[in-house]
């Protein structure tokens, strides 16, 4: 009998894949595969408003503060779109925080076998990725037997966001705001408040002198990756 794989370990498995691909293809070195190795990779609930997000140094592990990426559940759309989001996440692990969706990003998605890769929105295709790294998402794809999510209720419309890709949170902002569409011009930063949610935008310059409090009394906020 074929043992059945959980969400968590196909983004395992795919991270897997794409380290020893990028690792053997020489697009990567020893340093740089085991920051995307020390990476929290977690399969989380999300709030149906992104696929999937990096917050940078947010997790120590032993190692030193490292980048936890969250792919979302509430967005989930075919195990390609989880493969095609955990290697965008991780290109920004790769990439470094500041990079946001600009050239060091798209190059370092590029050198994890993620071609063409788009800031937001992107309908993620198999010939889009290096074909060993599909090979093998494909082949821990077929072992899938957790369920589904099926998030119907709390204004998480599954079936509306699988019609409709919500673009990753890292990055947003931090350009310009070319990450959010042509012509926006935003420089405002996102920061939220870990345990009630509360969110604000606030500009770099502000932030780079302090990370404002929660206005309920929860304390420092933090900024999103």
């Amino acid at each position: 009998m074929t043992q059945t794989t959980t969400h968590e370990q196909y983004l395992q498995a795919t991270r897997d894949a794409v380290i020893h691909r990028a690792a053997d293809r020489g697009t990567i070195d020893e340093d740089e595969a085991q920051r995307l190795e020390h990476a929290k990779l977690v399969y989380g609930i999300g709030n149906g408003s992104y696929r999937g997000v990096c917050h940078y140094q947010a997790w120590e592990n032993g190692v030193g503060r490292v980048d936890v990426v969250e792919i979302a559940a509430t967005a989930e759309e075919s195990w390609v779109q989880l493969a095609g989001t955990t290697i965008h996440e991780l290109g920004h692990v790769l990439a470094g925080w500041g990079a946001g969706h600009g050239k060091e990003w798209k190059a370092a998605a590029e050198r994890l076998g993620l071609r063409r890769a788009e800031a937001a929105g992107q309908r993620y295709l198999l010939a889009g990725m290096d074909p060993v790294v599909r090979w093998q998402a494909a082949e821990a794809a077929e072992r899938l037997g957790d369920g589904s999510p099926e998030f119907r209720t709390y204004g998480l419309g599954v079936g509306t966001l699988r019609t409709m890709p919500r673009p990753c949170s890292a990055g947003q902002g931090t350009r310009g705001g070319t990450s959010r569409g042509k012509g926006s011009g935003s420089r405002l930063l996102k920061v939220t408040c870990g345990e009630c949610g509360y969110l604000m935008r606030i500009t770099r310059k502000w932030l780079d002198l302090a990370v404002p409090d929660c206005p309920l009394g929860h304390g420092t906020m933090r900024e999103e990756a």
